[in-house]
C-alpha cells in the first residue's frame, strides 16, 4: 500500500496523451456501474459509511475518463524512489465482512487524509489510493527464462528505467571473448590486447571471458537467446594474467572511455589493482570490479577501497564462494546462463559472473543518471542492497545483494537526493 503524508497535487496535461486519446470525449457514465455520491471527509467516521460504498464490480470510480483527459492524483512514499499517479477523487477500501473491495468517492485534494481517517476504523481491513500502475519491460529474448537471475535482481523493473546506453563503457579483461557472438556483436565495440599492445585480432574467443560478456552486456530485447544487465558497450581487452597486465588493462580502459572495468581474475587484494581502480575513478570516474573468490572458506584478503569484490550467490540467496574482508558487495553467479563460445549458451557457475553482473548495473545506473559518480553509484547500491546476514555490513554479502530494481530507481531521483555526501 502507498505510505502517505505527502502533500498531493494534481496534473491535468491531456496535450501529452495520445492524439487518439485526446481527440475523444469520454462518456462519463458506463453503462451497469454506478458513480459512488461524493463523501466529506468529516463523514467518513459515521456508521452508516459502508452504505455509500459501492463494490468495485459494479463501481464507476472515473478513472477512465481521469486517463484520458491526464487528470491525475500525484503521491509520493516517504523514503521512497518515484512518483506515483492515481486516480483522483476514489478510495479503495476493504470493509470486514464484506465480499468485495469498495470504491468510495472523496474530495479531491484529500485522498491521502481520507485513507488514513479509514484505516482508524475498526471495520476497515485496509485503504488505498486507486493507483494507475506501469507495465513491467518484458524483453523477447527467447531464452531469458533460463536466466533466473534477472528475477532475483529485479532487472524487469530496473528496465523501465532504462536499458544502458552505448556510450557508457564496460571493459572485460580478459582473454578476448567471441566479438562476433550474434547476442554480443551489437554491443561490442574495438578493444585493446595488452600483451601485444595492439588492436584485438577476431577470433573464436575464450569461454570464461564470453560468459562474463553476456553477464554484463548480451543484447538486449534482439529477439535472440539472453541478455544482460544492459545494453550499454563492451570492449574486450586481452591479458595473460600478470597483475602488471591487469594495471595497463585499467589505465587503457579508463583512457579509452570506459567507465566500468571488470577483472574476473584473482588478485583483488593487490596494491597496485587498488592503484589502478584510483586511476579509473580518478580520470573516467569509473569503479573497477573483480571476483571475491570461487571455493568455500575465507580468504584475508585486505579491503582495497577502489576495487569491489563482488561474492558469488545462488537462486536462495546462499554464498556460493569466498568470503572475507574484502568483499564489498554479493550478486547471482552459481548455475547462471549466458553467452557461450560458438555463438551459443551454456550454464556456469562462478564468482566471475557475479563481478559482470555488478559492472553491467552499475553500467546502467550510469546510463540512468549521468550525473552520477563512482561514489554516488556505490552509495546507491550500498543503500538499496538485500542486506544479508550481519548489517550493515559482513564478511560474505558485504554491503548486500544487489538489488537493481531499487538501485535503478534511486539512480532516476534527481542528481540532489542520489549524492552520497563523498
Amino acid at each position: 500500500m502507498l505510505a502517505l503524508g505527502l502533500a498531493v497535487r494534481f496534473a491535468s496535461h491531456p496535450e501529452n496523451l495520445p492524439t487518439q486519446l485526446r481527440d475523444q470525449n469520454p462518456p462519463r457514465e458506463i453503462p451497469g456501474r454506478l458513480i459512488p455520491d461524493l463523501v466529506l471527509l468529516d463523514e467518513l467516521s459515521a456508521s452508516d459509511l459502508p452504505a455509500k460504498a459501492i463494490p468495485l464490480p459494479e463501481a464507476n470510480t472515473l478513472a477512465h475518463i481521469h486517463f484520458q483527459t491526464g487528470y491525475f492524483g500525484r503521491a509520493q512514499n516517504p523514503g521512497d524512489h518515484e512518483i506515483e499517479l492515481f486516480n483522483p477523487e476514489c478510495v479503495l477500501v476493504k470493509f470486514r465482512g464484506r465480499k468485495h473491495v469498495d470504491a468510495l468517492r472523496v474530495e479531491a485534494m484529500r485522498e491521502s487524509e481520507a485513507v488514513r481517517e479509514l484505516e482508524h476504523r475498526s471495520d476497515v481491513e485496509f485503504a488505498e489510493l486507486d493507483i494507475f500502475e506501469s507495465p513491467q519491460f518484458v524483453p523477447d529474448d527467447p531464452q531469458i527464462t533460463n536466466q533466473w537471475h534477472h528475477k532475483v535482481i529485479g532487472s524487469y523493473r530496473a528496465w523501465d528505467y532504462g536499458l544502458g546506453r552505448p556510450s557508457v563503457r564496460i571493459a572485460i579483461v580478459d582473454k578476448p571473448f567471441q566479438t562476433d557472438h550474434p547476442d554480443l556483436a551489437a554491443n561490442t565495440v574495438p578493444g585493446w590486447d595488452i600483451v601485444a599492445n595492439a588492436p584485438i585480432k577476431p577470433g573464436p574467443g575464450n569461454w570464461h571471458a564470453t560468459m562474463c560478456a553476456g553477464m554484463a552486456a548480451a543484447v538486449i530485447n534482439n529477439g535472440k537467446g539472453v541478455a544482460g544487465a544492459g545494453n550499454c558497450a563492451i570492449l574486450p581487452i586481452s591479458i595473460n594474467g600478470a597483475i602488471s597486465e591487469m594495471y595497463n588493462a585499467t589505465v587503457w580502459a579508463a583512457d579509452h572511455g570506459a567507465r566500468v572495468v571488470n577483472i574476473s581474475w584473482t588478485g583483488a587484494n593487490t596494491a597496485t589493482l587498488e592503484a589502478a581502480g584510483r586511476y579509473l575513478k580518478t580520470k573516467a570516474r569509473g569503479i573497477l570490479a573483480m571476483p571475491a573468490g570461487d571455493g568455500k572458506g575465507r580468504l584475508n584478503w585486505t579491503n582495497q577501497p577502489d576495487v569491489y569484490c563482488i561474492s558469488m550467490t545462488d537462486a536462495a540467496d546462499n554464498l556460493q564462494s569466498h568470503f572475507g574482508p574484502h568483499v564489498d558487495f554479493a550478486a547471482p553467479g552459481y548455475k547462471i546462463y549466458s553467452t557461450a563460445t560458438g555463438g551459443g549458451y551454456a550454464y556456469g557457475s562462478g564468482a566471475s559472473y557475479s563481478s559482470p553482473l555488478f559492472c553491467g548495473v552499475v553500467a546502467v545506473l550510469f546510463s540512468i543518471n549521468p550525473a552520477l559518480g563512482p561514489d554516488d553509484a556505490i552509495d546507491i547500491l550500498k543503500r538499496t542492497s538485500v542486506q544479508l546476514g550481519q548489517r550493515p555490513w559482513n564478511e560474505y554479502y558485504g554491503w548486500g545483494r544487489i538489488d537493481f530494481a531499487a538501485a535503478a530507481a534511486a539512480a532516476a531521483k534527481p542528481r540532489g537526493q542520489t549524492q552520497s555526501g563523498h
